[in-house]
């Protein structure tokens, strides 16, 4: 299911298509599908999909796109198979597990997981700053200075951003994104969004 998942994300352009289809997914009537995609398996679709809807500021939007991952190895591995021959704007993907925070170094996008909830406070703040999108599925990550958190909605994954931690670390994001996220936290103008 999740081959033929992420098959179909790479045809999909955009991310109001992305959330129609995680939805269609998770409201299917049991007995339609064979077998559903897990919140980890939509988290990883997801994730690959922000990649697209994020600019880096100059110099750091050259090379591999690093997709890091703290947290469990199966969630390593089902991103893996999303973005298997895949690439970003002519960056090929790669993705990175990581456990110490001096293994960030590089990361365009990290991923914390709730698994790391303990570890959540020392990755963001060793990424702090730098051109890196924390993302994460850790309850109150976006007090904790995360910019996209995961929260699961009637059983469905969805997300919330928060645009001051955004943009604090020199990323854009891009309008489409904001346009599905359950929730913008923001102090500054909404214009202010790219």
């Amino acid at each position: 299911m999740l081959s033929a998942l992420s098959h179909l994300v790479s045809r999909i352009r955009s991310i109001p298509a992305i959330a129609c289809l995680c939805l269609s997914i998770f409201s299917a009537p049991a007995e339609a599908t064979v077998s559903q995609p897990s919140q980890s398996d939509v988290e990883a679709v997801y994730l690959f999909d922000f990649g697209k809807f994020i600019r880096w500021p100059a110099g750091s939007d050259q090379g591999p796109m690093s997709i890091c991952v703290a947290g469990a190895p199966s969630f390593s591995t089902g991103l893996e198979k999303v973005v298997a021959n895949e690439n970003i704007s002519g960056r090929p993907l790669e993705v990175r597990r990581i456990s110490r925070t001096e293994d960030e170094s590089g990361c365009a996008i990290l991923f914390i997981d709730t698994t790391q909830r303990e570890h959540a406070d020392e990755l963001l703040q060793a990424v702090a700053g730098k051109p890196t999108l924390t993302v994460g599925d850790v309850p109150d990550f976006l007090s904790h200075g995360g910019m996209i958190q995961f929260q699961l909605v009637a059983k469905r994954v969805r997300f919330s951003v928060n645009l001051d931690a955004v943009n604090r670390s020199h990323l854009a994001i891009s309008s489409e994104l904001l346009k599905v996220a359950i929730r913008v936290k923001s102090h500054t103008p909404e214009g202010a969004a790219q």
